[in-house]
């Protein structure tokens, strides 16, 4: 049991920090409780926020709740005298490499039409911002994709080219002494170089591909032709991908936004076909699991993607910290865990190196989360979750302020 002691310590803490100058004019929302869910710990908890990457928490344990650690989408291969027939359900981590390899095992001939079944594929979710689009952590979401739905451009003997391929972009280049400069749009298909390039080979910089399912398609034959439904015969060949708790394990760290996208979709489709336009209906499913399994208020989120890149995403703290104390009691909750980002790693890499935190960060222009598990110098574990939103000053500002109230946390 908590003394009041210690929860008049941790009130005492928490709004000391909190009272910081640098955070005047700010939104700033903080719940803290132990692992049963005991609040410890309220600064506007109710009050509705940007999440920005927290909102991956929902969008993994919702897939993981729905799919199990072990599931492994599928995809299915028809090799046919005119035409090569691709059934996707779904599967985030397939490589161009492996695409690679499976056109050379069906021995398909380059020029063959291409005909693909997709379980979902809106491309772009509706409220991200057109200024975020060319870029890789922006890549359009589909369920037969590549590496993540993206390329690079990169120097190769003093001149760009793109990698693995081209796929229908062209780039132009036009070489000066000024610095180098990289302007790229998907809708277009250009991309453009200005500027001195260096004298190594290196990556200048991570694109998004106009549409991955065509270019998955051209890597097997050529043309991609959208089928409703895929064939009722046994497939010639069918290849499963990572599983669900990989995918969660390589999405988080990093905080990958295409990861995340299918993470939701994939999960939202384990009850049910999703149609062409999956989000409105992936999102009321996650909804209804946040209410129903965890017991979180439906008010409380209003989820509009998986990644929390568009600005139309709110939830509370009460309500992450609520998910976070849900997963430690259940089956999956070890390995989600595990598969968060961890001090001094990943997004952490130069945050929180002497305590123990295991969680989610979140940033975006004048975004900044945080939550997760705190162990504590007495081995207890706390549950904390922090965003804040429209603060004036600096990011690193701002996560100075995180750190210390984790850091004081963990001293209680």
């Amino acid at each position: 049991m908590i003394l009041p002691v210690l929860l008049f310590s941790i009130q005492s803490v928490c709004d000391r920090i909190l009272d910081n100058p640098k955070l005047d004019g700010a939104t700033v929302a903080v719940t803290v409780t132990d692992l049963s869910g005991k609040n410890l710990y309220d600064h506007n908890g109710s009050m509705h926020v940007v999440p920005a990457s927290n909102q991956k928490l929902l969008s993994s344990a919702f897939a993981l709740w729905e799919l199990g650690l072990d599931y492994k989408p599928q995809t299915s291969f028809w090799k046919m005298p005119d035409r090569l027939i691709v059934d996707s359900t779904g599967d985030p981590m397939m490589s161009y490499a492996r695409l690679k390899e499976i056109q050379s095992q069906l021995g398909t001939r380059r020029d063959i039409p291409v005909y693909v079944h997709e379980s979902y594929a809106p491309q772009i979710p509706d409220g991200w911002d057109y200024d975020d689009l060319p870029n890789k952590y922006a890549a359009p979401v589909c369920s037969f994709t590549f590496d993540r739905g993206a390329f690079a451009i990169c120097s190769r003997h003093r001149r760009p080219v793109l990698v693995p391929e081209s796929f229908g972009v062209k780039v132009h280049f036009h070489p000066t002494s000024d610095s180098l400069e990289t302007r790229y749009n998907p809708i277009t298909r250009r991309a453009t170089v200005t500027g001195e390039m260096p004298k190594e080979d290196k990556v200048l910089d991570t694109l998004a591909l106009p549409k991955p399912d065509e270019a998955a398609a051209s890597i097997l034959g050529r043309g991609f032709h959208p089928i409703p439904e895929a064939p009722a015969t046994p497939p010639d060949l069918v290849v499963q991908g990572a599983s669900s708790l990989e995918i969660v394990s390589a999405c988080l760290p990093p905080s990958d936004n295409n990861l995340a996208e299918n993470l939701l979709l994939l999960g939202a489709q384990k009850e049910g076909e999703l149609g062409k336009h999956p989000y409105p209906l992936a999102c009321k499913r996650l909804v209804d699991f946040l209410n129903h399994v965890v017991g979180i208020d439906r008010d409380d989120v209003h989820p509009f993607d998986g990644s929390g890149l568009s600005r139309h995403n709110y939830l509370t703290t009460r309500a992450l910290a609520k998910l976070l104390a849900w997963g430690n009691t259940q089956e999956i909750g070890p390995a989600w865990r595990m598969a968060m980002v961890h001090s001094g790693k990943g997004t952490l890499g130069n945050r929180l190196k002497k305590i123990k935190f295991d969680g989610k960060t979140g940033s975006m222009d004048r975004v900044s989360s945080l939550s997760g598990y705190i162990t504590t110098a007495s081995g207890k574990t706390l549950v904390v979750s922090m965003v804040m939103n429209q603060f004036s000053c600096s990011a690193t500002e701002v996560h100075a302020i995180q750190d210390a109230l984790v850091v004081a946390l963990a001293e209680n």
